[in-house]
């Protein structure tokens, strides 16, 4: 689709939508710096604030949720508190270590290498702001549509037939989705992850280097590989500012100053960085927890019992307390407190109908997973051996320790699934700090030729990471940056004008009573505010007890909607391919669904969904002749699951 002209208006939107990214930011290091002050420390440092800010501000949307008060004024106003926060309490940091000295060549290298950075970020910035690019299967039909549903609906509202409202996040990331949509049009949500993601991320690049005393050169290139490192944007799932936070957490653990004078604010801070990681994406807290696991057993080993005790104690209480208001909710509506770990809730594996994603074979696990985690642990022994002996530099081993083991762990809960997808917030931090890591003890070493060429490994390893993400055939993540860049210059717009209108009318068309089901490729388009539809965004993968009734007819299933309360079933049959989550709309067990349910490298959690996906689309197709068409434009239609069946109703002949 060719991107609309570059206008004076598009240009002032696009100010004003990064002006509104900064102010968010501003506001969540304010609430940061607000809880550090509130723990003792009175002068704390933006990126530290900025850290902590991000679990504060989930724990408020959590509240806020709780209380269905997610209002847009709202959000405006804890936004503005928030940068009067930010005014008072932050002060600079008087306390970075001093930058050790260099030669004159070596400081105008690092001035130039740092105008680059800040190029590039100015750059990666500007392209958050709008994106011309969407995943078919994921974010049309619920990652656009769920923060707009919680700001009309003022709470993450129930969706029991959502398998991603289940499996995707207990609400943390669509929160901060509707901060940016407070002010700001649905075009620029992405900017929740990719520009508040960018902003931290730049000021831990430089925090770091400074914590592990690099030289300004050091820094100046440390800061410039993790920049240039995109991260792999598959959809809309936050990817960036998670990636960001695991920075933050060795950032936290091997600052000094809060180690040795902070121990509990340390903790703390540690527990909600973990808290706001995994409210963002399921799959990620488990990195986040081995994460703090192996600090705190470090903390055992280095300074006592007591002290690794403490630390993994008040982490694990900050932790819990800022995701226990989206716990509650989610038990609420989804039926479990934290999918999977405290339950499947709604999820079609809880019902046993179909196999679980974690079914996996020895041989996926030996030649798909064991390859692609394996080198974490031989990195993690590299650091072991070859770094400093401190704190500071197991800090950023145990980080490779954990994207090892919980990137195993994950991808056997998953069978294999989007092994990167699923744990790159994690992995790419832990083979960028090989370079800190390195740096840090060559540093201290100096004269010793192999641990400058292991400093150079380290520089090369960080390359190769970011052509190897940047060059991904499947995102195309450096070809995607020019054109994002000149989208956020229009007033680019996801869907044209006759959409919208669409959906308008299949709305309208709708009697006020009963309860609606909406398996539909644009379910953003609804006006939630007007009227609540539930959304089955992966057809028949979610729902709630006794379990969608798989393999029966039709019939069975209108009853069961109706025992739901369900009266009307919204369906686009005109495109199910990405609706029902398999290849042939025409048959139920065509030759490509055939052929991708036996193939074996198919994954069981995608063999289990095109199943479902297929009897869901067999289902829907008889209703679709035995109950009345209130609407149907040959595209979309609209059914009446209350009128008695087997009549013949006009429209039902597609």
């Amino acid at each position: 689709m060719p991107l609309p002209p570059i206008t004076a208006a598009s240009l002032a939107h696009l100010a004003w939508a990064l002006l509104w990214a900064v102010l968010v930011f501003a506001a969540v290091a304010g609430y940061g710096a607000a809880f550090l002050r509130a723990m003792g420390l009175r002068r704390p440092a933006l990126v530290l604030a900025a850290t902590a800010g991000f679990g504060v501000v989930i724990l408020l949307g959590g509240l806020l949720n709780l209380f269905h008060a997610i209002f847009a004024t709202v959000l405006i106003v804890a936004v503005v508190l928030g940068v009067l926060l930010a005014v008072l309490f932050l002060r600079p940091d008087r306390s970075a270590p001093a930058e050790p000295s260099g030669s004159p060549v070596s400081r105008t290298a690092a001035r130039v290498i740092m105008a680059a950075f800040v190029f590039i970020l100015l750059v990666r910035l500007i392209a958050s702001v709008h994106t011309p690019y969407y995943q078919r299967f994921d974010d049309y039909n619920f990652y656009l549509a769920a923060p707009v549903k919680m700001i009309e609906t003022h709470s993450f509202a129930p969706d029991p037939f959502s398998e991603r409202r289940i499996t995707s996040s207990v609400g943390g990331n669509q929160f901060l989705n509707t901060l940016v949509l407070a002010t700001q049009p649905l075009e620029d949500l992405q900017m929740a992850d990719r520009a508040l993601g960018l902003m931290l991320l730049a000021l831990l690049a430089l925090a770091l280097g400074a914590e592990f005393e690099l030289t300004s050169l050091q820094r100046a290139l440390f800061a410039f590989f993790v920049i240039i490192t995109p991260q792999l944007q598959f959809n809309l799932t936050f990817v960036i500012l998670p990636s960001a936070l695991f920075f933050g957490l060795v950032y936290v653990a091997a600052n000094r100053r809060l180690t040795e004078e902070w121990p509990v604010l340390q903790a703390a801070v540690l527990g909600a960085a973990v808290a706001a990681i995994g409210s963002m994406k399921s799959t990620y807290v488990a990195h986040g927890v081995i994460f703090v696991l192996c600090i705190g057993l470090l903390r055992v080993w280095k300074r006592g019992l007591g002290s690794g005790v403490r630390l993994l104690l008040v982490a694990a209480l900050t932790c819990f307390v800022v995701l226990l208001p989206w716990m509650i909710a989610n038990h609420a509506d989804s039926g479990t407190w934290f999918y999977p770990m405290l339950g499947k809730g709604f999820h079609y594996s809880a019902y046993g109908q179909f196999p679980p994603p974690t079914s996996i074979a020895f041989s996926t696990l030996a030649h798909k997973v064991l390859p692609f985690t394996l080198p974490f642990l031989v990195f993690f022994i590299m650091e072991c051996v070859w770094g400093e002996k401190d704190e500071r530099s197991y800090a950023a081993a145990a980080l490779t320790l954990a994207a090892f083991i919980a990137s195993t762990l994950v991808s056997i809960a998953t069978g294999g699934d989007s092994l990167r997808r699923y744990n790159y917030p994690c992995i790419l931090p832990a083979i960028l700090l090989l370079y800190i890591v390195f740096a840090h003890r060559a540093n201290l070493a100096r004269g010793v030729r192999r641990l400058k060429l292991l400093e150079g490994f380290g520089a090369v390893i960080a390359i190769a990471l970011a052509f190897y993400v940047g060059l991904n055939t499947e995102t195309h993540e450096f070809a995607m940056l020019p054109r994002c860049f000149r989208a956020s210059l229009t007033d680019f717009r996801i869907l044209p004008q006759p959409m919208h209108d669409e959906y308008a009318a299949i709305e309208n068309a709708i009697p006020p009573e009963g309860g609606v089901l909406a398996t539909v490729n644009d379910p953003f388009l609804f006006n939630f505010a007007k009227r609540d539809i539930l959304l089955a965004d992966i057809v028949g993968s979610a729902s709630p007890k006794p379990g969608w009734p798989a393999h029966q007819s039709g019939e069975a299933l209108a009853q069961f909607l109706l025992g739901h309360q369900i009266r009307y079933l919204i369906y686009d049959y005109g495109d199910c391919e990405r609706i029902a989550n398999y290849p042939d709309c025409s048959s139920q067990r065509s030759a490509e669904v055939f052929r991708i349910v036996h193939d074996p490298t198919t994954t069981q959690w995608r063999r289990s969904q095109i199943e479902i996906g297929a009897d869901a689309q067999r289902q829907y197709d008889e209703l679709g002749h035995t109950r009345p068409h209130l609407y149907d434009d040959g595209h979309i239609y609209v059914l009446d699951l209350a009128a008695a069946p087997g009549l013949s109703f006009p429209g039902n002949d597609r």
